[in-house]
């Protein structure tokens, strides 16, 4: 057994994960609207159309994607983390790295202003995901 509570790790990923999820989507909405878009382009994106059930799944997957990517970081990378300014550094760094994976996964994006705005809002995900992981020591098992 490890010293680290690993299911209250990753609870807080997910958590921190999902909060990060929204601004992400209000980063790229914002973006969107000054490159002179359509402010839920983000979301037609994730959805793959423009209809009411693609909006919906792209609601969904919005919500998948960043609960899982903020699990995923906090239970696999951020367990080993003990300085903040590490962790600050790493979230928008692995937030990127998972934005352009799936970036290169749909076959790019056809507007460089939407893909800079993502860009953009990836940043602004990895920065409140490094802001709201616990470090080692809070989630640090205490002997019984």
């Amino acid at each position: 057994m490890t010293e680290v509570n690993g299911l209250r790790l990753a609870y807080r990923g997910l958590v921190a994960g999902l909060a990060a999820g929204y601004v992400w989507l209000a980063a790229a909405m914002l973006g969107a609207v000054i490159g002179g878009g359509h402010p839920l382009a983000a979301l037609q994106l994730l959805g793959g159309g423009a209809g009411r059930a693609d909006m919906a799944l792209g609601i969904g997957m919005l919500q998948v994607g960043s609960g899982g990517i903020g699990l995923a970081f906090a239970y696999f990378f951020a367990r080993y983390f003990t300085v903040r300014s590490t962790l600050a550094v790493a979230g928008p760094c692995f937030a990127l790295l998972a934005w352009l994976m799936i970036v290169v996964a749909v076959g790019g994006i056809a507007h460089p202003v939407l893909g800079g705005a993502l860009l953009v809002a990836s940043a602004a995900y990895g920065l409140m995901l490094g802001a709201g992981i616990p470090l080692r020591g809070e989630v640090t098992r205490r002997a019984a």
